[in-house]
This record gives structure tokens, C-alpha cells and sequence, in this order.
């Protein structure tokens, strides 16, 4: 095909060289930020150097094949490349997702793999109202006495939902204010409320305060979740629970969503101090509250309480099995959501011994992720394998008990992990890139 250049009289062959030279440089410009872009998602390691540490072993491994895998990646893609779609990310666990410090850096580092990516700030639960250590990177007050009751307490028994904690009032009138921000100190806004509560007859009600303009509300009375749509978006969350029957005498708190309705990557992460998976088998509206979460990815955490027993009463065939009926409820509300294990930290067993069982979970995990076709990600070797819990305390990386992390420690691992998932990343995007250079 020939294009016929037309000329200005005007302004002579010189104006037409000035075009071709700026598209020229436009086009190289183009190039270039490509390439960087691409870059930035393999950028250079600035990862603490540990002599203890087997940064060798920071990689995701694929035992049962990447396929599965890749159908993440895709849907992972049209975010990343387009700025289309939203991208859901559960991490559980016990308390080391609890705490926040693990899970809020994932979230930060996951914002990093393409501008513009930041979505809603997830489901979460207000752990002050429970009375035990929240994340620094939500902000709670809030009126009346309010009772705590968690999943990993065998002598509690309690309504649990997603987030396997509750807060309980008997107060006939409460007030809470909620407000939720990145690290730069940016607040989350959101134009739709999700309240997780247990709505039974005799719960107190549930509503706004009067400074937001709601255009409908309705309670799932099953899952118990009641709904806020909003006329226009708020970043700070005021509610009250209010009795309004004499019939009414309580009012349980499961958990709380904001949602924007905008695309983006929404990181939830639900922890809670000294769960197991059985603790999370044991709430009963669990996979009914899942609906409204829906997760692509979920990276699982949760072990390090279920082999803190002594070595001869640890199962590891039990261990496997409730893993599975735990994943089946996520398959069951979404076919196509793939996990990611992270295996357990080297720890002591009551600070005087290095736990064996580790070997087991490793085992079990890997099993699993076989089984599934899920990704493995084996923290216990990258920190240097038995013992070297020691290592990262003595450098100020892990706490005295040798089971917990300080929080430089938790900052530590959640970089190692993410740069594991996003050299893993980078290689879909050159098989990608590979392919189509190709066509």
C-alpha cells in the first residue's frame, strides 16, 4: 500500500521532517515505557541479604502442573495490561495474618504490578470490638460494651461466619466508626456496605448513621449479610445497631465490606490468633458469606497451630482432609479459584525444641497442591530449613517464643513471597510476549 504525502506550501519539507522526527521519538518513547513497564515486574532484588537465608528457594513450585494456574494469570492480565476487571485475593490464616503486617505488605506489593491497580480494601473484620490486636492500617471507635469469641477457642461456641470471629452487644444502642487506608495514608471510598452479622429475630437492627444517603438496604437473613447501596461514595463508615422490638436482645458482628464497584485488585486477608483449619470448618456461615466475597486466588497460611503438638499426635492424613472440605467450600462457591500454600515457618515446639512437624505439613502441602493444581511456596526452606528460626531472631526478625515474626520479619517474608509470585508472574508475561511476537 502507498501513501501519497501531502505537503504544506506553507511550511515547506522543513514541517515535515520536524513529523517524522517527532514520531520518531514518539515511537521509541512508546517502546521504552513498554520495556519498563514489562521490567518493573522483575525489578532488581533489593531484598535484605541474610547469609542464613536460601534465596535460591524463593520460587513457586507448580507440582501438579501450571495449568490451572494460568487461568489466574489471564484474568490477572486484563488488569495488569488493560485496566479491566476486578482481581480477588483472599489470604488466611491464623495470627500471623491477623496481626496485618504479613497481609497489608502483600496488598501494598500486589498494588505494585501495574499502576492504577488498587481496588477495594477487601473484606475485614473490627478486631478492637473483639478485644484483640487489629492492623494498623484500619481505624476503629466505637460505643457500648462489645464481647470477643474466635474460631481457635475449642470451649467457644459461637456464630462464625467468614471472618471466624465475632463481636457481641447486649447494649440496646452502639455507635462504630470505621475508616480504612494504604500507605500513603489514602483512604479507601466506597459506595456500597456490606454488614456480616447473625440476623435472627432477636438481633438488634442494623443502619447507617443519617449523614449518608442510602438508595436501598436489604438483609440476606440466611448468610446474614444486610446490603447498603449509596447514592454517592464516602470514605468513612458510621453505623449503629439500635434496638427497635422488645424482642431484641443482642447483636452479633461478623464482619464488614466496603466496595467501590470500581475494577481493580482487592486484597482480603482473614486471620485470627491461633486458628487451625478446623477452627475454620467449625463456622457455620462460612461458605454462605464466601458468596459475596468470590476469591480468584487464595493463599492459604494456616498450619503452624495445627502442628504445634507434640510429634506422635500430629496426623498428617487428618491434616489433608480437612485442607480438602475447607477447599471444597471455596470450589464450591467459585470452580475456577485457584491456591497458593504458603508452608509453615521453622518454629519451637513450647521454645525448647525445633518442631519436625513441619515436615509433615510440607509434605501434606505438597500432596495438596498436587491434588489441586496449586502453587507451593516453601517458606521453611527460603528461611534456611530446621532452626533457623534462630537465625532470624537473633537478627531481630523473629519474636522470643521462635514461632512468631517481629514485624521487619513479617516485611521480610512478604517480599520474599511476592517476589516469588511475581518472577512466576513475569514468566507468563514472556511466554506471553513470546507467543505473540510469534503471530
Amino acid at each position: 500500500m502507498k501513501f501519497k504525502v501531502l505537503r504544506n506550501k506553507r511550511f515547506g519539507n522543513g514541517f515535515l521532517l520536524v513529523l517524522i522526527l517527532l514520531s520518531v521519538i514518539f515511537f521509541y518513547q512508546f517502546s521504552f515505557t513498554a520495556k519498563e513497564s514489562y521490567k518493573n515486574l522483575n525489578p532488581a532484588d533489593n531484598i535484605p541479604n541474610y547469609s542464613f537465608i536460601e534465596y535460591q528457594e524463593n520460587r513457586l513450585q507448580f507440582p501438579g502442573g501450571k495449568d490451572g494456574f494460568e487461568s489466574f494469570y489471564q484474568k490477572l492480565d486484563s488488569l495488569t495490561l488493560y485496566g479491566i476487571g476486578k482481581v480477588n485475593i483472599m489470604h488466611i490464616g491464623g495470627s500471623h495474618v491477623q496481626a496485618g503486617t504479613l497481609s497489608g505488605r502483600m496488598r501494598e506489593n500486589m498494588y505494585t504490578l501495574a499502576d492504577g491497580i488498587k481496588g477495594d480494601r477487601g473484606f475485614f473484620f473490627p478486631y478492637s470490638m473483639a478485644h484483640t490486636n487489629s492492623p494498623r492500617n484500619f481505624k476503629v471507635s466505637f460505643t457500648g460494651e462489645w464481647e470477643g469469641c474466635r474460631n481457635a477457642l475449642k470451649k467457644n461456641h459461637c456464630p462464625w461466619g467468614l471472618s471466624g470471629i465475632t463481636a457481641t452487644t447486649y447494649d440496646s444502642l452502639t455507635s462504630t466508626q470505621i475508616y480504612a487506608f494504604d500507605k500513603d495514608s489514602v483512604l479507601y471510598s466506597f459506595n456500597k456496605v456490606l454488614i456480616y452479622h447473625l440476623a435472627t429475630p432477636e438481633s438488634f437492627e442494623v443502619r447507617l448513621d443519617s449523614r449518608f444517603e442510602v438508595n436501598s438496604v436489604w438483609t440476606d437473613s440466611i448468610a446474614g449479610i444486610t446490603t447498603f447501596e449509596l447514592a454517592k461514595s464516602y470514605d468513612t463508615l458510621y453505623f449503629e445497631t439500635v434496638k427497635c422490638d422488645s424482642n431484641q436482645s443482642y447483636f452479633v458482628l461478623q464482619g464488614i465490606q466496603l466496595e467501590s464497584g470500581q475494577d481493580g485488585l482487592s486484597y482480603t486477608s482473614i486471620g485470627v490468633n491461633g486458628a487451625s483449619v478446623p477452627a475454620y470448618l467449625r463456622c457455620q456461615y462460612f461458605e454462605a458469606q464466601l458468596k459475596s466475597v468470590i476469591p480468584d486466588l487464595v493463599i492459604f497460611g494456616i498450619g503452624i497451630n495445627d502442628a504445634y503438638v507434640p510429634e506422635n499426635q500430629f496426623s498428617q492424613e487428618e491434616y489433608e482432609q480437612n485442607y480438602r472440605e475447607l477447599m471444597n467450600q471455596f470450589r464450591s462457591v467459585n470452580p475456577r479459584v485457584q491456591f497458593l500454600f504458603m508452608s509453615n515457618n521453622d518454629s519451637y515446639y513450647k521454645r525448647r525444641f525445633p518442631n519436625p512437624n513441619i515436615f509433615k505439613v510440607r509434605d501434606a502441602m505438597l500432596n495438596l497442591s498436587t491434588e489441586y493444581g496449586a502453587a507451593y511456596w516453601d517458606l521453611f526452606a527460603v528461611m534456611g530449613g530446621l532452626n533457623s528460626i534462630s537465625y532470624w531472631q537473633n537478627e531481630g526478625l523473629a519474636k522470643s517464643d521462635k514461632v512468631h515474626f517481629t514485624p521487619s520479619g513479617y516485611i521480610l517474608q512478604a517480599d520474599l513471597l511476592f517476589k516469588a509470585f511475581r518472577d512466576s508472574y513475569g514468566d507468563h508475561l514472556s511466554m506471553l510476549n513470546s507467543t505473540a511476537s510469534k503471530d
